[in-house]
């Protein structure tokens, strides 16, 4: 790793120092490199005051960035624009301005031409000066050797294509020259300022950069950190805003309500699909319109891109939910996983279809987690990590469980203090194994994709709807939302004992 430290020739004292990139020099006075004391010759001590310091740059280093890529469609867009009227003039031949001038057969009309002529050389004249202030010597050699060309033609006379020729390259000095300004104004690198030139010259490879950035994707992200705890929900929400931004880039669109509509018609999916990027892409415009100034500015007042987008609701565009396995079919895969040796994705199955719970919250079952009767026998557990707040519960353990609920408690030690057996995931979910393997278990019975190991929670609450559970019940459950405004207002919940008796409708022959 770095340490940013240096030495001053014949000096024992350490000074931090740091590179500049060259795109935002401009915001450091043109300096290369920054340097500072540490103001000791202690080299232990110096790095971490340079660490300090260099972490300052970073900061000022990165707000620079931040601010030059708010701007940067404005120069981007301002020589396309500029680019475009230059190839009007060139496509209208304004070289008319001064072609009669520059033949011999058509002398300059003292009645029409001289303001035109005296204006254009005065415009010259200026230019010159602010390119030798500027320091733009090749611009400026440029320009003066198109003088003189001109003011021999117009004393010597010439063919009218000369005079076109001689307008083409005006015109080109002229985009130069804007290329130029445009470098001094916004401050662009050296690679910026060559992109410039390309537009004004060629204003047809211009296409309108997203105003959904790299930089501001990457603070929506981390202000995501603290609405969302699940990092793969922040993922995918990214993932999602970077797909729309590149689709507007590429196809140098506006962020506006017609383009989502297009774009939504571009992608592949069914109706929970194209709700997600409406849902991401809602989330950004909120936190954007609150926190960034620069984006603000621009679309205030402009109404949401990524609402009131009607969605298919019929037919397979619609999309289909999750399946619930029947009761039998819960068996089967059971049965197959038990005769295929496969004992930790058969107690998977089993202890799914007797409590419903969501594959990563039995997989952060502890056996400290159990709820205990008077005489010791395990009659519940708690959920204390959920995908929701409602998630979290005290599921009582069905008859038919407590046997497998004890020996899984006994094989904790070996499996890190969790119930079951814990695997290596990018998000930290601890049986993505077993929900591959039940993938593989399902796929080979020939179920649909819409069978997932999520199915056999749609069991669950399948059987106990049809044993007559009510909503007063059930929800607590199964860690569900209860859509009831009076339960969900004035009631803490059911009891412990309304749920174990309720538990006891399902029925599993699992031999």
């Amino acid at each position: 790793m770095a340490d940013y430290l240096t030495r001053k020739p014949g000096e024992s004292i350490w000074y931090a120092r740091m590179a500049v990139p060259d795109g935002v020099r401009h915001a450091f006075g043109g300096r290369a490199k920054l340097i500072k004391t540490t103001g000791t010759s202690n080299r232990a001590e110096a790095k971490g005051i340079a660490m300090l310091i260099a972490g300052q740059w970073k900061a000022e280093i990165k707000a620079a960035r931040e601010a030059k890529a708010g701007n940067a469609d404005e120069w981007r867009l301002a020589q396309h624009t500029v680019g475009l009227d230059l190839q009007e003039k060139r496509t209208q031949g304004i070289s008319s301005l001064f072609t009669p001038a520059l033949t011999k057969s058509s002398p300059l009309s003292q009645e029409s031409e001289p303001a035109d002529i005296e204006g254009l050389f005065l415009a010259l004249l200026r230019a010159a000066e602010d390119l030798h202030d500027q320091g733009q010597h090749e611009i400026l050699a440029r320009l003066t050797r198109y003088a003189r060309k001109y003011g021999d033609i117009l004393e010597n006379g010439a063919t009218a294509g000369a005079g076109a020729d001689l307008h083409s390259e005006l015109l080109s000095i002229l985009a130069d020259m804007e290329a130029t300004a445009i470098a001094g104004e916004y401050n662009l690198s050296k690679t910026e300022h060559q992109e410039a030139q390309e537009i004004v010259h060629n204003p047809t490879i211009y296409k309108p950069r997203s105003p959904i950035t790299p930089s501001m994707i990457e603070a929506w992200e981390n202000h995501l950190t603290s609405q969302i705890a699940s990092e793969k929900t922040r993922d995918t929400h990214r993932a999602r805003l970077e797909k729309i931004s590149k689709y507007l880039t590429t196809e140098g669109a506006p962020l506006t309500f017609d383009t989502i509509h297009k774009f939504l018609g571009n992608q592949s999916g069914a109706r929970q699909t194209l709700q997600n990027y409406l849902w991401s892409g809602r989330s950004f415009w909120k936190w954007a319109i609150k926190y960034n100034s620069q984006f603000r500015e621009q679309f205030s007042g402009s109404p949401c891109p990524f609402d009131d987008h009607e969605l298919p609701k019929t037919g397979k565009a619609a999309g289909e939910s999750y399946t619930a396995f029947t009761c039998k079919e819960v068996e089967d895969l059971y049965s197959v996983a038990s005769q295929s040796g496969k004992d930790a994705l058969s107690h998977l199955i089993v202890f799914g279809a007797y409590t419903g719970a969501r594959l990563e919250e039995i997989g952060r079952i502890r056996p400290e987690h159990t709820i205990y009767d008077k005489a010791g026998e395990p009659i519940g557990f708690k959920i204390t990590q959920a995908k929701t707040e409602a998630g979290v519960r005290e599921v009582p353990i069905h008859p038919a469980l407590a046997p497998l609920y004890k020996h899984l408690c006994s094989l904790a030690d070996a499996n890190d203090g969790y119930l079951f057996k814990g695997g290596k995931n990018q998000y930290d979910n601890r049986l993505d194994w077993l929900s591959k393997q039940f993938g593989n278990l399902k796929k080979k019975a020939n179920f649909s994709g819409l069978h997932v190991f999520h199915s056999i929670r749609k069991t669950v609450t399948s059987e106990l709807h049809k044993a007559g559970v009510g909503l007063e019940v059930l929800p607590y459950i199964v860690g569900h939302e209860n859509k009831s405004f009076t339960l969900s207002v004035y009631s803490s919940g059911c009891s412990f004992e309304q749920k174990t008796e309720a538990i006891k409708h399902l029925r599993y022959n699992f031999n």
